[in-house]
């Protein structure tokens, strides 16, 4: 499995990337679907080990016309004095005539392409990184009164501490949200305070918070380096009081991040939204159409939302909450008093690689693409050549396809795989990065089932089950006991990857009693647990 990177004069090298983009069967394919007719032909592009490199090309790729391939191997390009010069695309065959302008000396695909933005970016003040800011939207509504708040004081005091080390120069904000919307200063003042009407309306708490003299002038001094100590003694004083204004919190968070040059918004919730815009105490579905819509507005700046959802009886209605990580590309935890340090720490831990991240998938039409999961809890209805939106690209992401070979896939010796990684960097340059492998097709099914990774195969399966469980648990459930039971037949030595599995049914066993139960929080543990599971995140 290869990615080809191109040095000066054109002479090739060959770096292995296998660390990045792996395969169900090693490096190679099937020639037929029925040689491994029970085992799904699995691809996983992980972002774990994803470096920042240096070195692209500045300008634009050369990309197929047909296709949308990228150009990767400059050795490609032929000269004809009737076509002049162009490439036959490696994926669909097509000629694509290039001008000899537009080819640079060398391609590393890898460290990819740089794209300026087209106008110059919003200064954000001096010294300060876009994307590297953290506001935190805390619940302190009567729910949250005793030991809850207090667990969730002394994980957020652990999260400032442990930024302070690691991102000392990031900025940090507090919104609070009960029947009123709060935000403070580092020393505990109260620099803004929202309630009654005002709270059902978006454009009015975006227009005060935007005009808040403290966030324009202050905010944007408040790194955890000179600040973190008085946020730590102001978060210990917090206390919970009455409703809970989630949506209007959110929406300030947004403005907040937006002034602090973008970064996280961390939701702290144990309740039900039940004051102000985004209200989930009815069965409107306005409060959907809500949570979709500033998922999306956090998408398009750049912001990333993660919710820690603190454990209870009563329901938080974490299937509509979850739209916002989801569609930003953050992460969701339904966590005990005694599971909320972890939780933190995760969160804290995972770093923003990009934003407004994209990628796409390309391969010959001999291979038809029939799944994509580990973009969130949703299926996905993928045609080759589509972008998948991730929001923002963190180090946690792995995204996962199935494949099946088509019979004409006999007439090749080797199949190219694409992945295009499209996002924005902290100066708001487009950067795209392409990692490519080539598989080796085989008709020899000994030789496939030796070289299978039962791991990722098992890994793909619980993110598949995540994405059915939300309306079947039966089906999802059945998933992973039939793919248990082929791994133990096809691969009994890979005991890891079926005691994950094994992992998983117990633990939709104990969730689906608690449905059977008529538990208030069993739709809010599905939730939390299918998107634990879409992230391949082991309990």
């Amino acid at each position: 499995m290869n990615v080809f990177i191109y040095e000066e004069k054109r002479k090739g090298s060959v770096i292995t990337m296998d660390k990045h983009m792996k395969f169900s069967t090693g490096d190679k394919i099937p020639a037929s679907e029925k040689l491994l007719k029970d085992i799904p032909l699995v691809g996983e592009v992980s972002f774990s080990e994803f470096e920042d490199t240096k070195g692209e090309i500045k300008g634009k790729p050369i990309i197929c016309s047909n296709c949308g391939a990228i150009l990767t191997n400059v050795k490609d390009v032929q000269t004809d004095a009737k076509v002049g010069t162009f490439f036959n695309c490696r994926f669909c065959g097509t000629v694509n005539v290039v001008d000899p302008k537009d080819l640079p000396h060398n391609i590393n695909a890898y460290s990819g392409w740089l794209i300026p933005p087209d106008s110059t970016r919003p200064d954000f003040g001096k010294g300060i990184q876009k994307g590297n800011s953290l506001i935190a939207a805390l619940d302190v509504s009567g729910s949250m009164g005793g030991s809850k708040i207090e667990g969730v004081k002394q994980s957020l005091i652990s999260t400032l501490k442990a930024y302070g080390k690691s991102k000392a120069d990031a900025l940090f904000g507090l919104v609070t949200f009960e029947s009123n919307l709060r935000i403070y200063s580092p020393e505990g003042e109260e620099v803004l305070k929202l309630g009654g009407d005002i709270l059902y309306d978006v454009k009015a708490i975006e227009k005060e918070v935007t005009n808040n003299s403290w966030v324009k002038r202050q905010l944007q001094k408040m790194t955890i380096k000179s600040t973190g100590k008085a946020w730590q003694k102001t978060i210990q004083k917090m206390q919970a009081l009455s409703s809970t204004a989630l949506g209007p919190a959110v929406v300030a968070a947004r403005i907040m991040s937006l002034t602090a040059g973008t970064g996280r918004v961390l939701l702290l919730t144990d309740g039900m939204a039940n004051e102000g815009i985004g209200s989930l105490s009815g069965a409107s579905p306005e409060g959907k159409k809500f949570y979709t819509m500033i998922g999306n507005a956090l998408k398009d700046s750049g912001i990333v939302l993660d919710i820690v959802g603190i454990a209870g009886q009563g329901s938080l209605e974490l299937k509509t909450l979850a739209l916002m990580p989801e569609i930003t590309g953050g992460d969701l935890f339904y966590a005990d008093l005694s599971e909320l340090q972890d939780s933190f720490g995760m969160i804290a831990g995972d770093e923003i690689i990009g934003r407004n991240a994209r990628i796409k998938l390309i391969v010959p039409d001999e291979i038809e693409l029939t799944t994509v999961s580990g973009a969130g809890t949703r299926e996905l209805d993928y045609k080759r050549g589509d972008d998948i939106s991730l929001g923002g690209l963190t180090k946690s992401r792995s995204i996962s396809f199935e494949f099946k070979p088509k019979k004409k896939i006999k007439d090749r010796k080797k199949v190219p795989v694409q992945v295009q990684i499209r996002y924005k960097d902290e100066d708001d340059n487009e950067r795209i990065r392409v990692i490519e492998e080539e598989l080796t097709v085989s008709e020899i099914k000994e030789e496939l089932e030796k070289s299978l990774d039962a791991d990722l195969i098992a890994g793909y399966t619980v993110q598949r089950a995540a994405q059915v469980m939300q309306n079947d648990r039966k089906k999802s459930k059945e998933m992973m006991a039939d793919m248990r039971q082929t791994l133990a037949r096809a691969a009994p030595m890979a005991k890891a990857a079926q005691e994950y599995l094994n992992d998983e049914l117990e633990e939709m066993d104990e969730i689906m009693a608690e449905e059977e139960a008529g538990a208030t929080r069993s739709a809010d543990m599905v939730q939390a647990k299918s998107y634990r599971m879409s992230k391949k995140r082991k309990k």
